[in-house]
């Protein structure tokens, strides 16, 4: 291989960032992934991820780069992790380790590799797989006490899988999730046989869902790829997302995020799904959530052209509806100040890599129906860096081994002091329904708690998006901030190794604790007979799409 500098040079690149990357040319189901030079590089406009094995993809614009970088995580950004374990030497043996530098923002907890559909790009589901994974509640609660361990805290959790609502104990999970002290459960799930349940018996799905409130369940994370049934948008969940949304509503989850997968099949649908997001917020949808697809895989490079979708195509698409780009869109680590400061340790960091994702707040005129970002009210760059600012002078008062913040702010005061400073940073006050900007961050501010976001979720919609990665664009560097973990027996594993190689990872892991014998059989069968049924309930579309409820949804 030849050197970053010298594939930089020879094809007019021009070298912004080095780092290590994996070479996707020689890598093999269950081998371990050989790590070498990789560099992020510009040329024409565009970003992309330069390796030393001659490779190339594509990152992100120009504009999007420079945005990004000026929230960059500081290498002293550092979170402790609780544990003996040094170094896990090489991407074999990934996991929570002394030289991971975050905390758990989101703890993965896979309840089932079962699935109720048959997506075109998941290799997942237990069919694929060829067997049944579904822990026990015992196992699930060895995951979240060692992830408590190791963090200090008990994090954020998100049941996820495969499908969780087909499991039949979904409403202990959740509940155990909330009794070993998560503050926050979301449910990722891709709603289709809560439709269905709704569809057909109304009582039943109400009561499903009260269940899992009742349990603990604050947010809804449901799949949502487009608003068309056809297999160039949304055939995955179009027909019973709008009976799922109803049966949310009246069981009363209130906070529901979008969740499209989105590849190039999909893109120009983007500002649609904000549209769809905006007409239903009624409904409980508080944001929307975009993820570009990971192309876990031997994919071609022709054949990854035609499906890579990276974070400033989904910024350009809305801005074309939306009339606001990427001067909008923060990186996650631009809060990584603001959540030490209000923070009591241990807490949730937010020392991501700052290519990891992408957010911003729209402020929804229902009336216009029309968004308007949250930098027409806020200043909002400003707010960040002098926040920033006072962060790092508190951490240069502790290395000289002063007081970190003066007794009368302390905390709570701090807080007050910090939510009185805000006004400070306001454009706009006024919101168009006549509100103040300033009450509601006013109360985030000096409460910090997700009772105190409701007021503000009510009047903005979060719009996000996660870059993750696979084969071609991996980033050692990134890894080494992952904030999403999955727990996987005696290991807390970061999201992107867990499944960009899951042959030595998701795979192997769930694969040696799969179910056996006639349990294995039954639960195999009853996967089936959940997909065939979303198949007949398909058969009935005609009917379906005359349903008022239907109509009410999708009449944006």
């Amino acid at each position: 291989m030849i050197s970053i500098d010298e594939i930089a040079n020879k094809e007019g690149f021009n070298v912004l960032e080095k780092t290590k990357s994996v070479d996707d040319k020689t890598i093999k189901d269950g081998k371990v992934p050989k790590v070498i030079d990789a560099a992020y590089a510009e040329k024409d406009g565009m970003v992309y991820l330069i390796k030393a094995n001659g490779t190339k993809e594509r990152i992100g614009t120009k504009e999007y780069w420079e945005k990004i970088m000026r929230f960059k995580v500081k290498e002293n950004y550092v979170a402790k992790i609780n544990t003996e374990i040094e170094h896990r030497r090489d991407l074999g043996n990934c996991g929570l380790c002394k030289q991971h530098k975050n905390t758990t923002a989101l703890l993965n907890v896979v309840a089932t590799n079962r699935c109720d559909l048959r997506c075109w790009y998941c290799f997942f589901y237990e069919e694929k797989a060829g067997f049944v994974y579904e822990p026990s509640l015992k196992e699930i609660e060895k995951g979240i006490k060692l992830a408590r361990e190791m963090n200090g805290y008990t994090p954020p959790i998100q049941i996820t899988g495969g499908e969780p609502i087909l499991r039949e104990d979904l409403r202990d999970i959740i509940k155990l999730a909330k009794d070993l002290g998560s503050p926050h459960v979301q449910l990722n799930t891709n709603s289709v046989s809560l439709g269905i349940e709704y569809y057909e018996n109304p009582k039943k799905a109400i009561k499903m869902v009260s269940d899992w409130k009742d349990a603990g369940v604050n947010t809804v994370y449901t799949s949502f790829d487009g608003l068309k049934p056809d297999p160039n948008s949304n055939p995955k969940t179009h027909y019973e997302t709008p009976f799922a949304l109803q049966a949310y509503k009246e069981g009363g989850i209130k906070s529901i995020v979008l969740v499209p997968t989105v590849s190039q099949i999909n893109l120009k649908e983007t500002p649609d799904i904000v549209r769809f997001a905006m007409h239903n917020v009624d409904r409980g949808i508080k944001g929307v959530n975009f993820q570009p697809i990971s192309l876990v895989g031997f994919i071609k490079k022709g054949e990854r052209e035609k499906l890579r979708v990276v974070q400033s195509d989904i910024v350009e698409q809305i801005k074309k509806k939306f009339n606001f780009g990427m001067e909008a869109w923060y990186p996650v680590p631009c809060v990584a100040a603001l959540a030490d400061l209000i923070g009591r340790e241990p807490h949730v960091h937010f020392y991501n890599n700052e290519k990891c994702g992408i957010a911003t707040y729209v402020y929804v005129d229902r009336k216009k129906k029309k968004l308007i970002p949250i930098t027409e009210f806020v200043d909002v760059d400003r707010f960040l860096k002098d926040i920033e600012s006072i962060h790092d002078s508190m951490i240069r008062k502790v290395l000289f081994g002063l007081e970190l913040i003066p007794s009368a702010i302390r905390y709570l005061s701090f807080r007050r002091a910090l939510a009185k400073k805000l006004i400070d940073y306001i454009i706009q006050d006024e919101l168009p329904n006549g509100k103040k900007l300033s009450d509601i961050l006013d109360r985030i501010m000096e409460e910090g708690s997700y009772s105190s976001l409701r007021e503000f979720h009510y009047n903005f919609l979060f719009l996000g998006m996660m870059h993750f990665q696979d084969y071609y664009n991996y980033d050692v560097n990134r890894v080494q901030r992952c904030s999403i973990h999955y727990a996987a027996g005696n290991r807390i594993i970061p999201f992107c190794t867990y499944n960009v190689f899951p042959s030595i990872y998701r795979d192997k892991y769930l694969k040696s604790h799969a179910l056996k014998g006639k349990k294995a059989e039954k639960l195999m069968k009853e996967s089936l007979e959940a997909k065939e049924r979303v198949e007949k309930f398909r058969e009935k579309r005609k009917e379906i799409v005359n349903s008022l409820i239907y109509k009410e949804v999708y009449a944006i």
